[in-house]
């Protein structure tokens, strides 16, 4: 039996890394491990442990962080992203002193911001394992092209990139060993980064599989075929692409409607480009919803036009109830939709491409059929949580060896 903490910078519950860390602590628990959860609360004014209802208030904090930064960078204020992302990582870490890391055997950091932090307060005898979920300054990088006319060159040499690059790769090296779930941000954390390869683990996630045991049939809406979109409204997510696809499909058959699931800085500018396009009657906005696994009962395909991507849970949740996936080549996409079997890779930032695809899937029920049946066999191969948990023990294992032998030495 194990003693693990599994710790964010982000909040949870919620969001991608919500979806990994709870199936993975339920399976570790299953098996007799102890397990913690430490993240940020919903309002980022405290630090909790979630099973616990352990926090700690990080406001007394605040001043002391604020006076530091100002003392050790001055000028700094006129940086806001780096300003802020600077004073919540010490916040984080003066939040995480407060904490007793010492009674436990494994860390298990969700993030380079997390994983940098903890590093520099964590007894230098438990192994520090980082599961990297996404490619952090390269969502920086595609968040300033909104935003900027220069080139791709000059942006990652701006100072907001270098800053993020070196956060991204210090959290790397202060980590023991790293995880990953598709060979693209192994390739990243490899090349990009300079990180050996013998501390790169990359295996899948997975899910309770007994949570995906309904087909997707029964409660098919048939008057509207049902396009569906799990996404942040944010750019990264390349919904303007799946919009201009839509308008496309609207010329050609009028019997679906697209619902978008999720919340984001770009969810205004989002609906006035719907509006602007006359399809207020086709698309609905569902904001935040617990139903998603309802939802995906009636949609006849999920649509994913990211423009950088690593292992979606969307995905891995339509495939397990049968529906077909259209998404982009971005990042790790086509490691796990394969194309024309359980869905369609397109090229990223083409929507022409996009509405071909939609249109053709919208148009061949015995397609889409053959799409369900094979996906739903796939995915219940692919995203077993007891494989995952399996691999991830080993890995723990093989920390805790690496640590006991150099403290032999």
């Amino acid at each position: 039996m194990m003693k693990i903490l599994i710790a964010t910078a982000f909040k949870l519950p919620g969001g991608g890394i919500w979806s990994f860390v709870s199936n993975l602590e339920k399976s570790l628990r299953k098996f007799g491990h102890v397990v913690d959860i430490l993240c940020f609360d919903q309002e980022n004014s405290k630090m909790i442990i979630l099973n616990e209802n352990k926090s700690e208030d990080l406001s007394p904090y605040s001043p002391h962080v604020v006076q530091q930064l100002n003392i050790s960078c001055p000028g700094l204020g006129g940086h806001p992203w780096i300003y802020n992302a600077e004073k919540n990582r010490y916040l984080f870490e003066q939040g995480l002193s407060r904490f007793d890391l010492s009674k436990y055997d494994i860390i298990h950091a969700q993030d380079v911001i997390s994983a940098l932090a903890i590093s520099r307060i964590k007894n230098s005898a438990t192994p520090l394992i980082t599961s990297v979920h996404g490619f952090l300054s390269g969502a920086v990088f595609h968040q300033l092209q909104t935003s900027s006319t220069a080139g791709s060159l000059q942006l990652w040499n701006t100072f907001l990139l270098q800053y993020y690059s070196r956060i991204e790769k210090v959290g790397y090296q202060s980590s023991d060993f790293i995880h990953t779930s598709s060979n693209w941000m192994r390739g990243i954390i490899e090349k990009e980064f300079q990180i050996p390869s013998f501390k790169i683990n990359t295996f899948q996630y997975g899910v309770d599989l007994s949570d995906f045991v309904q087909g997707p049939d029964q409660n098919r809406n048939r008057d509207r075929k049902i396009i569906l979109s799990i996404a942040r409204l944010v750019y990264l997510k390349g919904l303007d692409y799946l919009i201009d696809a839509l308008s496309l499909l609207k010329k050609d058959q009028d019997n679906w409607e697209c619902w978008i699931l999720g919340e984001g800085e770009m969810e205004h500018s989002l609906k006035m480009k719907v509006k602007k396009m006359g399809l207020e009657d086709k698309v609905i906005f569902w904001g935040k919803t617990s139903k998603v696994k309802n939802i995906l009962l009636q949609a006849e395909m999920l649509v994913l036009p990211s423009l950088q991507e690593n292992q979606p849970f969307a995905v891995i949740e339509s495939q397990l109830m049968g529906v077909p996936a259209i998404v982009s080549n971005a990042g790790g996409l086509p490691e796990i939709v394969e194309d024309g079997k359980n869905g369609y890779v397109v090229p990223k930032e083409n929507s022409y491409e996009l509405y071909r695809k939609i249109q053709y899937l919208l148009s061949n029920p015995n397609v889409r059929e053959q799409m369900s049946q094979y996906g739903r066999m796939q995915g219940r191969r692919n995203w077993n949580i007891n494989r995952t948990r399996k691999n991830m023990i080993e890995l723990y294992s093989s920390a805790l060896n690496a640590k006991s032998g150099t403290n032999i030495r």
